[in-house]
């Protein structure tokens, strides 16, 4: 099999239902994994996984969670050890955002990303850490989407940018925490991918910057030097080598996929 070796691995995979999430956990049974698909939307995320069982012969299974609800991924991670055991992989994939200028942006408009983009890939992180730990195994990968607004923050999109910005954080800190328990933690940054939530931002951002849809989606591919976005599978290749096993020297970093938009 050409690429990564995840024969044996379990991978965990939050936002699986669509996007840059179901881009890995294809790529991820592709290479021989089993999967656990977690998303918000049950229909969706039980289709995902249902597609990928059938399209590689592996074991997919889906769960419907909240992630923003801390009491939802302990009732989470309680079913994932008894119903599949001990999980190899983390890849958070889950994130919002919302459209709208710092300005006029709520206390409930903050929650509600921050709790996703960011609070749920440290609780997450800490709970997958723990049961590694507990099951005695001494390798496991976690890797999140992180995106290049956490490192040019964009206009109309500020706390999508801060909790991306907490993600890189984040990583360095658990890179360095989780070094002793044989745990590597990367991040990707992402620039202008093209899914379904990024097109539902030229729809939804293009008014606050008094252009159309196609116009804004026209300004901001042509501001990528290879002058166009970026695909999900493209995404998902990076994932998987950084946390496929041969990349485990590889912590505490992020890695832009960007097309040359931030060249840092």
């Amino acid at each position: 099999m050409m690429g990564e070796n995840y024969q044996g691995k379990v991978c965990l995979v939050t936002g699986a239902a669509r996007g840059i999430g179901k881009a890995c956990a294809k790529k991820f049974a592709e290479y021989g994994a089993d999967v656990i698909l977690i998303d918000i939307n049950r229909q969706v995320v039980e289709q995902a996984a249902q597609e990928i069982a059938q399209a590689y012969g592996c074991k997919a299974t889906p769960f419907a969670v909240d992630l923003s609800s801390t009491d939802a991924c302990d009732g989470l991670m309680r079913e994932i050890k008894e119903q599949v055991g001990t999980v190899n992989v983390l890849a958070n994939c889950a994130g919002i955002t919302v459209s709208k200028c710092l300005l006029d942006v709520t206390p409930a408009d903050w929650e509600r990303v921050v709790n996703v983009d960011l609070r749920a890939i440290w609780y997450l992180s800490q709970l997958f850490a723990k049961q590694l730990i507990a099951a005695g195994k001494k390798q496991g990968n976690i890797v999140s989407i992180s995106s290049q607004a956490s490192k040019i923050g964009e206009y109309g999109n500020g706390v999508y940018s801060v909790s991306k910005a907490g993600i890189n954080s984040l990583t360095q800190v658990l890179g360095l925490e989780y070094a002793e328990h044989g745990i590597s933690v990367s991040a990707v940054c992402p620039g202008y991918v093209n899914t379904e939530m990024v097109q539902e931002v030229f729809q939804t951002r293009a008014p606050l910057e008094g252009m159309t849809p196609a116009e804004y989606e026209k300004t901001l591919t042509g501001s990528v030097p290879m002058g166009r976005m970026c695909e999900p599978e493209e995404v998902a290749d990076l994932m998987a080598f950084l946390a496929g096993g041969r990349a485990n020297y590889i912590t505490g970093v992020t890695v832009t996929i960007a097309g040359g938009k931030t060249l840092i």
